[in-house]
């Protein structure tokens, strides 16, 4: 998401200069928290019954108080949808469009979220292969070392340290065919259908290979006005000015590309820059290993991907690594809003259910790619469990696409299921605690909510649980779309938070 994490302002020039502001990121999850610090109570609502809007006199205010402060704040001509159901009965205690289509900016992680809990159960793990079609020989192998990349969200130079120990126990010493970085576990795109193109150089905008390394991400920062990138596979190029009158700083990476050019006004600079080409960046930095542990490798380091068709079925396994939990990686995704993750949790669901999901049109159904199949296999969940229509659009994991439209309702309708599922206490631990940690760590303290946030450019929003000051629980979901005033809507999405709860 183009979220507010950088204290970064970046100009392009393209006929004419423009301004992206990016705020600094928020700071990194504490592992000792404990699941349990919000506490929403199991409901039993009926979700195949008809939602009815309550007219109990106190819900009557709670509506009449958000609609107040949303015609009083300057935000009254975007578009609002809300919805509040009780988790003790299933009335709506307010709502506002909450039938109507809404870009839903980075809560449709929670979705992902719940649909991968569902269907691949939270003890799921990625697996990462180092393969190859010979056998190691007095420590020989005479032919190429793949490394098979199945979507694994943390595959790292900690697991690649971890691939050539086990090589090394093998007794391997050298190789005399290639490296190859092989990404072709996933079929189709890499980023996401509906995605804008200046999104794609930060790392809230990388690419979802199925050979993912270090989260396909690099720190940029200014060394002597010079910039500086912490991995060498990036290059650097440009120079900035002290700051005099106004700090603006330009980073530019283009199209896939791994060239950074970074101009303006800085005294400093520390952000992070997507990362293109992570198959090959991953083999070069398994070359570099293996050859620094005393392996030869006489081959050059290359990648492979989808559209080489080479089956990898028939080869032997000489090592591999797995990933944390899916309840880990989903911990991660919700709490800090990692695109990445939710782009390989949909290719995933997208590769190993596809076919559960068919596409009406039966030339699309034949050339889909495991993107298109992961985000059928969502809708059709969220309908086999009256959650949704036929009109929702559901067109990545992550919520970064401009073509996803998902009502309130459907959202309000998710949050309940997922209250009452086999998955609910892994799923609800998953959402950042207002005030502790996560995308909410500075937002409604002293608050009983725990939410996932969303944010891009005209899009705001927030959705989970929260209780009110007399003990009672609710699924809540507001989405400001159209938001096109200078100022922030965030502190009047909190008001109606807030009006909800007192």
């Amino acid at each position: 998401m183009k979220f507010k994490r950088f204290q970064l302002f970046c100009c392009f020039f393209f006929a004419t200069f423009f301004c992206l502001s990016c705020l600094k990121s928020e700071p990194q999850t504490s592992d000792n928290i404990l699941a349990d610090t919000i506490q929403i109570p199991i409901s039993n609502v009926k979700l195949a019954d008809k939602l009815v809007v309550s007219k109990l006199p106190d819900d009557v205010a709670i509506q009449n108080k958000i609609s107040q402060t949303i015609d009083s704040s300057e935000f009254r001509n975007a578009r609002w949808g809300i919805i509040a159901i009780s988790l003790k009965d299933g009335r709506i205690v307010a709502a506002n469009d909450a039938q109507k289509l809404f870009n839903p900016a980075s809560i449709q992680k929670m979705l992902t979220s719940m649909v991968a809990l569902d269907k691949l159960g939270a003890e799921f793990r990625w697996k990462t292969q180092i393969l190859a079609d010979q056998n190691i020989e007095n420590g020989t192998l005479d032919g190429d070392l793949i490394l098979y990349g199945q979507g694994s969200p943390d595959f790292n130079d900690e697991a690649v340290e971890n691939l050539v120990n086990q090589l090394q126990t093998k007794g391997l010493k050298r190789v005399k065919g290639k490296i190859i970085g092989d990404e072709s576990y996933f079929k189709g795109d890499k980023i996401g259908d509906g995605w804008t193109w200046n999104e794609l150089q930060w790392y809230y905008g990388a690419e979802a290979s199925a050979l993912t390394f270090n989260e396909n991400q690099t720190n940029l920062s200014l060394q002597n006005g010079k910039p500086k990138v912490s991995d060498d596979f990036v290059t650097a190029k440009g120079e900035t000015k002290p700051v005099q009158d106004i700090e603006a700083v330009g980073v530019k990476r283009e199209l896939g590309e791994n060239e950074v050019y970074v101009w303006g006004n800085a005294n400093a600079l520390d952000t992070r820059i997507s990362v293109s080409n992570s198959a090959l960046w991953a083999a070069l930095k398994l070359k570099e290993k293996l050859e620094k542990s005393g392996i030869t490798v006489e081959g050059e380091a290359t990648k492979s991907d989808w559209k080489d068709n080479v089956n990898r079925e028939k080869f032997g396994e000489l090592a591999k690594v797995e990933s944390k939990t899916l309840a880990e990686i989903v911990r991660k995704m919700n709490k800090d809003s990692v695109n990445l993750f939710a782009e390989l949790i949909l290719r995933t669901l997208g590769k190993k259910f596809g076919n559960e999901a068919p596409n009406e049109n039966p030339k699309i159904q034949k050339l889909r790619g495991d993107d298109s199949s992961g985000a059928s296999v969502i809708v059709k969940w969220l309908k086999d469990n009256s959650l949704t229509d036929n009109e929702t659009q559901f067109r990545d994991g992550s919520g970064l696409s401009r073509l996803n439209l998902v009502s309130p309702e459907t959202f309000g309708r998710a949050l309940v299921f997922a209250n009452q599922a086999k998955f609910a206490e892994t799923f609800k631990s998953s959402l950042p605690i207002a005030g502790v940690d996560g995308t909410l760590r500075g937002r409604l303290r002293g608050e009983k909510v725990t939410a996932k946030t969303g944010s891009m450019t005209f899009v705001n929003s927030v959705a989970g649980y929260a209780t009110s000051s007399k003990g009672e629980s609710y699924a809540f979901v507001v989405i400001v779309n159209n938001e096109t005033r200078k100022a922030d809507s965030t502190a009047v999405i909190d008001s109606v938070v807030q009006s909800l709860l007192r």
